[in-house]
């Protein structure tokens, strides 16, 4: 979910908070959670960490970080306040988000979904492809989905097609190859 999607939410919240990744499920009896990552932050969630969860409705809360570990590729996170697997469950399908100050700065070449959600698309040509509408996580490679005029462009984010992301303006260059339009062979 964007975080202009969340009902609450303001553009300066977007610009503050990073969707980090979502609860998956209770771990244990003792009040653990799962949480799927979106990326490499397992190392970021420490004791005394305030986070923000949010619902699919809306539904907001700040809860603070009692303890996390990693195990099997997820996190696993005790919040203060959370002391039983029933009261796990009701934090299950939440979104996670941390503030860009936690997460702090990213490597040259990697980019937060906040930041690249909505920029105009543009070939090498010069032609406006559309704009990224959604970023889909995917083993391989983040998928950048673009539509625009001409329809739905699903572009792999791989240096042989993506060969510039300008924040400041707006605007991601691609080259385009074949099979990547709709229609294209």
């Amino acid at each position: 979910m964007r975080a202009d999607e969340v009902p609450g939410f303001s553009m300066t919240d977007r610009d503050s908070w990073i969707e980090a990744g979502a609860i998956v499920r209770p771990h244990g009896i003792r009040g653990e959670i799962a949480v799927d990552l979106k990326s490499d932050l397992l190392d970021l969630m420490t004791e005394g960490m305030k986070v923000r969860l949010t619902t699919p409705k809306g539904e907001e809360s700040r809860p603070e970080v009692e303890r996390a570990r990693a195990h099997k590729g997820r996190l696993v996170i005790k919040f203060k306040g959370v002391d039983s697997r029933n009261e796990a469950e009701t934090l299950r399908d939440r979104a996670l988000w941390l503030t860009r100050e936690q997460v702090g700065e990213l490597p040259e070449g990697r980019y937060f979904v906040e930041d690249i959600l909505g920029l105009s698309v543009h070939s090498e040509s010069g032609e406006c492809l559309g704009r990224v509408e959604e970023v889909l996580s995917m083993p391989a490679s983040d998928i950048y989905v673009v539509r625009g005029a001409s329809g739905e462009i699903l572009l792999p984010v791989v240096d042989e097609v993506v060969k510039e992301v300008d924040l400041e303006g707006g605007r991601i260059v691609v080259h385009l190859i074949e099979g990547l339009r709709q229609g294209e062979k």
